[in-house]
């Protein structure tokens, strides 16, 4: 009771020294600080220059009259009304505005954007786009509220307004009003500086949720895992090529730029991004434009007990450290330059403020979106007049950008002279100066030259400038004509090899030397050496045994390329296996690279074959290590997980390795070792059998996690255990070489020579699950051709929190839009029943968050398919003499074959979609079993069947029926003997048939026919339920 009364009296204390319309009145020590800050360090007497930096009177002037906001209509607006005020703008001007929702927030309400400009919906070359967002603190509405009235200045007044219409038709404008509705329906009107509704439905502040630039400052406020509506803005900003962007709060009066993280994460400590100077001019620009903001002193009337700013900007992290900011996180992952503008001392203000608040702020929102005309601007294209995406601009001050996918940029900058240089990987580099004025951006059109390739002084020619390292040589003229065929075309872009350079960096000599070349290659470790060479078509490994990886295929490779060279009939010598070949290999000391040498045939080929033939050479050989870059060369027996990374020290033994030992005391699943990985084995040992298998060290935890789970709440959660009643679960959490860093994957090749030992292992699994990153997506092997394994990913992207399979996946951006559940293969190469497969990618590249989420992430959506996975019959076949029968049996299924298995145990299963089936069992030795059932969706019926052996003459002399029909025999004989002995004395024997000693008895009426009843004996058909997830 006293503490609720000293926390109101405390409450009304700081309200009554709060005036939120107070003035800035400056103290002559604040006067002196002000004319020695950023902003008077880089402008000195500009400040005061209303040309460059527009004030609110030289704003009022340019605009000119225009409709402003009708006053009956300014308050404050609920999720439901601010959807109703987009929804009506929208509508009634169609031909300017462009409604759409980014994604959903963790509630379910949508994160609206609403675009104005000339052409709306579509992005228009060479026109910018710019954004504001509003309460992302859901109790700081100001933002949100100013952001609906702009809305209707710009539309109401678009043909009328001639400044507002300029903006209109030069602009793609978005405009977000609330990046958090959930936290806004949870605050109250009057809060002046409460907390109540500022984090998300979860109560994290999304301020403090992005990843940050030192993840050691990550703040407890912000979460451990990205929230919904951060990963749908971090995918929204990453979509659209935003050049300019303020994010609108409230709380205090400032204009705040980068960064708000400080090395040290201390605060005070002013943090300036290369961009420094332009931001000051950005923060100073919309201050100065405000009634107030700009001016120099102490805020909101809280005395000595306020924040005081200089010119009202402030560096972020000079002011507060802030780790996990929407600020930092866009100016380092994107080409948007972002500002926070603090938009008020009041929070969530009373309706008959928000006027005074709107006049304060329209001007500075209109002078801001000048500055996104400002600078250079333009497109780059390459000397076939096609655009270059990805080419980087750098410029002597500020940070980087990269072209787009129709190679526009966009560069803001301030005026003066900037030496720029233009760089890609596939064109020679430009560097030029510019001169940039005060008017609008300069266009500026660049193309690039295509490569000139020069060797280095060693005479190596370097290409690519991927992770793998990859040296290419060669020993005579047939490769050294090959070589600089490939070299000539892929100087400048070349199809062939454009996946290759992304992925490697290959260093190339088409004519080896050892004198020349010798001492550049020991002094460069690589991953694979080639060497090509004349003879006939196939390989030679040069290389210890360890050194070659395990997923190459040495007898597939041959067979390629003896199709390859398949019209190259010439016999010819092998230089390959020269004995100074292998001394040359030898003495280039590369003793833990994969060394590979490859004949090319006897004769000189076409030249697009013979580059078609190296470029699936190297291929081949890059992306074995580009799919698993950074390797371990044994299986790990410590936590393969950081103990650390988001988990309680409880929590660390259910998600590592550490935990096995546990699980082993529990007796609640069998450990075995298959020489350097283990398995976990759970369940009833009966079908369907699931393999789920980790195969990056970041998705360990989740396996681990799993099987620790699946030994601690089997008794306490039903899913759990109906899961390991009805089916058996295979795990094996680490891999052998795994991979260590995340990417995406078009093919499970890599994966198959171990799935394929695994099964050997464990012959019954017939659905393998794989766990990776790369992506929030599904890929599937529909191997038998069912139609089960799209059934199962489906159904996994459904149950997923994160996936919808009819959307692209969220890791994506719209140049490289990715479907959410979409199809693989395997190689086709022969081998045992190959497996249907789910590939289950769990986290984006860009995530720099650990693995502690992805259990919980994951975990509906596994369960969802495991108990659909036992949908269908199961149930065991016994003999009448309860022995199980252990056979081939031809499962057929309405009328269709449906399987071919061996029955362990007696026990079978058959996956069934619901509805009633009829099922034949055929055995050989036994008459069909047949019978007909129902299937309900999510449940197994269990369906025993229990064999007759049918009656036949040879069965009489089987062995184990001997016994039988002897003892049967001499009864038989015995009851014959007794009967001739009693006709022989009475009846017929002495002439009195009538006296036979027995009563004629009627014949019955009904006829029977045993058969069925000899046959087969059908029972216990129920159900067995599986609890939905």
């Amino acid at each position: 009771m006293w503490i609720e009364i000293l926390f109101i009296i405390t409450f009304r204390y700081i309200n009554a020294l709060l005036d939120w319309n107070s003035d800035i009145v400056a103290t002559d020590v604040e006067l002196a600080l002000a004319r020695h800050d950023a902003v008077s360090k880089y402008f000195g007497s500009l400040i005061n220059d209303e040309s460059v930096f527009y004030s609110r009177e030289r704003m009022q002037k340019l605009v000119g009259n225009f409709i402003d906001v009708d006053a009956s209509r300014i308050m404050n607006h609920n999720y439901a009304n601010m959807s109703a005020w987009l929804k009506e703008f929208s509508l009634k001007f169609p031909n300017i505005t462009w409604l759409y929702s980014v994604g959903k927030s963790v509630e379910g309400r949508d994160l609206w954007v609403l675009v104005i400009s000339k052409r709306p919906r579509i992005h228009e070359l060479g026109i910018p786009e710019f954004k504001y967002v509003g309460n992302m603190h859901g109790n700081e509405v100001v933002g949100r509220e100013a952001l609906l009235y702009l809305i209707a200045v710009l539309c109401e007044n678009y043909g009328k307004n001639k400044y507002l219409s300029d903006i209109v038709d030069t602009t793609r404008i978005h405009i977000m009003p609330s990046m958090n509705p959930d936290g806004y329906e949870r605050g109250f009107v009057g809060d002046r500086v409460g907390y109540s509704g500022r984090g998300n439905a979860h109560d994290v502040d999304l301020n403090r949720n992005f990843p940050p630039r030192y993840p050691s400052h990550r703040e407890n406020t912000g979460g451990f895992d990205l929230e919904k509506e951060t990963k749908e803005i971090m995918r929204w900003l990453q979509e659209y090529p935003f050049v300019l962007s303020a994010n609108l709060h409230g709380g205090s009066l400032v204009a705040n730029y980068p960064y708000d993280d400080s090395p040290t994460g201390q605060d005070g400590v002013y943090t300036a991004s290369p961009d420094d100077r332009l931001f000051v001019a950005l923060a100073y620009s919309y201050a100065r434009a405000h009634t107030n903001m700009w001016k120099t002193g102490r805020r909101c009337g809280l005395s000595t007990n306020g924040d005081s700013f200089l010119n009202g900007i402030t560096n972020g992290a000079s002011w507060y450290h802030l780790a996990g900011g929407m600020q930092d996180w866009q100016y380092v992952h994107t080409n948007c330059m972002e500002i926070t503008i603090e938009m008020g001392c009041f929070k969530f203000p009373f309706n008959n403020m928000l006027s005074k608040l709107w006049d304060d702020h329209k001007f500075s929102l209109l002078a801001f979106m000048r500055f996104v005309h400002k600078g250079i601007k333009g497109f780059i294209f390459n000397s076939k007049g096609d655009p270059v995406k990805g080419a980087i601009f750098s410029l002597s001050e500020g940070k980087n950008i990269s072209t787009t996918a129709d190679g526009e940029f966009w560069r803001i900058l301030l005026p003066g002279k900037y030496k720029v240089t233009i760089s890609h990987a596939d064109y020679e580099t430009k560097t030029f100066e510019v001169d940039v004025e005060s008017g609008p951006a300069k266009q500026i059109n660049i193309t690039l030259d295509d490569k000139i390739c020069q060797p280095t002084e060693d005479g190596v020619h370097v290409r690519g400038a991927g992770l793998v390292r990859v040296g290419l040589i060669g020993i005579d003229a047939l490769s050294d004509n090959v070589i600089s065929a490939m070299l000539n075309v892929s100087c400048g872009y070349s199809e062939l090899t454009d996946v290759i350079f992304k992925n490697a960096t290959l260093h190339v000599v088409p004519r080896f030397s050892t004198s020349k070349h010798n001492a550049y290659f020991k002094n460069h470790s690589l991953d694979a050496l080639i060497i090509l060479g004349q003879g006939a078509p196939k390989s030679t490994i040069f290389s210890a045994g360890e050194n070659t990886p395990v997923t190459f295929d040495q007898s597939e490779f041959d067979q390629s390329l003896q199709k390859v060279f398949a019209n190259n009939s010439v016999a010819c010598e092998n230089h390959l296996l020269d004995s100074g070949v292998s001394s040359l290999v030898d003495m280039m000391g590369m003793k833990n690279t994969f060394q590979i040498g490859v004949s090319l045939g006897c004769s000189q080929h076409d030249e697009y074959t013979s580059i078609a033939a190296i470029s699936a050479i190297l291929q081949t050989v890059v992306g074995i290590y580009a799919t698993r870059r950074d390797r371990v060369n044994e299986y790990s027996v410590i936590p393969s997980a950081n103990p650390g990374d988001h988990f309680l020290p409880s929590e660390v033994l259910m998600a590592t390795s550490a935990g096995v030992e546990r699980i082993q005391q529990l007796h609640c699943a069998t450990s075995i070792p298959l020489g350097s990985l283990k398995a976990l084995v759970f369940g009833s040992n009966h079908s369907p059998h699931t393999l789920i298998m980790a195969v990056e060290q970041k998705t360990e935890t989740l396996v681990y996690e799993l099987a620790s789970h699946l030994c601690t709440d089997a008794h306490a959660d039903a899913t759990f255990g109906t899961i390991l009643n009805s089916s058996t679960l295979v795990l094996v959490p680490e891999i052998p070489h795994t991979q260590l860093n995340c990417h995406d994957y078009a093919s499970i090749v890599p994966f198959e020579r171990l799935v394929s030992e695994l099964l050997q292992h464990f012959p019954l699994v017939d659905y393998v699950v794989l766990v990776a990153t790369g992506g929030i997506k599904v890929r599937y092997v529909d191997a038998n051709g069912s139609g089960l394994a799209k059934l199962l990913a489906d159904q996994y992207a459904s149950a997923h929190q994160l996936m919808n399979p009819d959307k692209p996946e969220m890791c994506s951006s719209v140049e490289s839009s990715r479907s959410t559940v979409a199809s693989l293969e395997w190689s086709g190469r022969a081998w045992r029943a190959a497996p249907d497969v789910l590939l289950v990618q769990t986290a984006c590249c860009y995530e720099e968050r650990g693995s502690g989420h992805l259990y919980e992430e994951n975990k509906d959506a596994l369960l969802a398919v495991l108990s659909r996975r036992m949908q269908g019959v199961a149930g065991r076949v016994v003999l009448s003499r309860n022995g199980p029968v252990e056979a081939f049996a031809v499962i057929s299924v309405n009328g269709t074959a449906h399987s071919n298995s061996t029955l362990y145990d007696g026990h079978y299963f058959i996956w069934l979609p619901p509805g009633t089936h009829r099922i034949s069992l055929s055995i050989d030795g036994y008459p069909p079993s047949i019978f007909s059932l129902k299937v309900n969706p999510l449940s197994q019926t269990v369906h025993n069947i229990r064999l007759s052996t049918p009656f036949t003459f040879s069965s009489l002399f089987d062995t184990s029926n001997l016994a039988v029909v002897v003892i049967a025999f001499i009864i038989i004989a015995g009851v014959s003997i007794c009967i001739y002995e009693l006709c022989c004395h009475r009846g017929v024997g002495a002439g009195r048939p009538w006296e036979d000693g027995f009563e004629r008895l009627p014949l019955n009426d009904v006829e029977t026919d045993s058969s069925d009843e000899d046959s087969v004996e059908l029972d216990e058909t129920h159900k067995r339920v599986i609890i939905s997830t």
